[in-house]
């Protein structure tokens, strides 16, 4: 049977905050397309959920254990602070539920390495959010690497000279904790993390890390980071990142080869070349923005575009019985990553642990 003339697969978000509506909107219009559909949300503020329900024209329940005893209801994406996400994904796992988790799948890589055993003892499919992946730069560089043409990487970068007010911080009182949150590693970077992973190779240890928590803001998690470290490839590589850039620069992204390179501003391929000619089209350009971009300073400032084709991808992995392109396993190695900057600066979890 055609994949396409299946039944759409019914959803439930868990937690009705900010990035909850994009997701909302991003079902909505994968509704259109018969493959979605929004079935309820779950929420433990009653405003928030009064709101959310009135938006979204769905029920919206006072838990996510509410939430799971209903039998319409095939996947649960997690949009609650990060620190929650790996309970979040056991309990759904255990209720035979699939998992479509905000990034990152949890701050502590132990509650992350739970989340997975999970889904594989309950054979439920995990996926993650890392929308940028599906970007058209991105995508071209990950296949010309895939291909050869980068030669050995030797060197990779990626940066975040993002601003975040203390207002920011103050509307939520979960922002900037350690519990569930951290800093600008955790909140604002882990998409640049991830780019550099998924196309320099994973981290192996990191080699040394300054890390600043509380400073020139009133939190507990870092606003300022900077991190050596070597990939299992054997390239070098660096982190670095802020929240107190006025007012927001664009990230940016170094992928160093010896027979290749290229360069990334926020999702843009801005330099691309390698020894032996690359012949790749050209990609279609991308779909309009539905929202302004700006996340440097304004964090709901998002397109659906990259997060509809993220959740695209995974109803169609589970459709086909195949890993989704963000697995569990992918969100795992850039927790690890950020857990290791802190072990390393002996901040958080790991202050004053040799």
């Amino acid at each position: 049977m055609s994949t396409n003339r299946l039944p759409p697969m019914r959803f439930g978000i868990v937690g009705c905050g900010g990035i909850s509506h994009l997701h909302a909107q991003c079902l909505a219009e994968l509704e259109a397309e018969g493959l979605a559909t929004l079935v309820a949300g779950a929420e433990s503020d009653p405003a928030r959920g009064k709101s959310w329900a009135e938006r979204w024209n769905v029920p919206v329940h006072e838990s996510l254990e509410a939430l799971l005893k209903r039998n319409d209801i095939d996947t649960v994406i997690i949009t609650t602070p990060s620190g929650m996400h790996g309970d979040m994904a056991v309990q759904i796992a255990k209720s035979g539920r699939h998992i479509l988790s905000e990034k990152p799948l949890d701050v502590r890589v132990e509650k992350v390495d739970a989340a997975i055993e999970a889904a594989k003892a309950c054979k439920v499919t995990l996926g993650g959010i890392f929308q940028q992946r599906f970007c058209p730069g991105p995508q071209k560089v990950k296949r010309a690497i895939d291909l050869g043409f980068f030669g050995k990487i030797v060197f990779v970068h990626c940066e975040t000279p993002w601003y975040r007010s203390q207002a920011y911080y103050d509307s939520g009182d979960w922002r900037g904790t350690w519990a569930l949150d951290g800093g600008v590693l955790f909140n604002q970077a882990p998409h640049m993390i991830d780019r550099i992973i998924w196309l320099g190779g994973d981290v192996e240890s990191v080699t040394a890390a300054e890390v600043k928590c509380g400073y020139q803001r009133d939190i507990e998690a870092e606003t300022l980071a900077a991190a050596v470290f070597k990939t299992t490839g054997g390239a070098i590589g660096t982190i670095t990142g802020t929240t107190l850039a006025y007012d927001g620069l664009d990230q940016r992204v170094l992928i160093c080869g010896t027979t290749g390179s290229a360069a990334f501003r926020a999702d843009d391929l801005v330099q691309f070349k390698t020894e032996k000619p690359y012949n790749e089209p050209d990609p279609a350009p991308p779909e309009p923005a539905k929202l302004p971009d700006g996340k440097s300073s304004a964090p709901l400032n998002m397109s659906t575009v990259s997060h509809r084709a993220n959740i695209r991808d995974f109803i169609f992995a589970v459709r086909e019985n195949r890993a989704p392109a963000v697995t569990g396993e992918d969100q795992r190695k850039v927790v690890r990553a950020i857990n290791l900057i802190y072990q390393k600066a002996k901040v958080g979890p790991y202050a004053g642990k040799s």
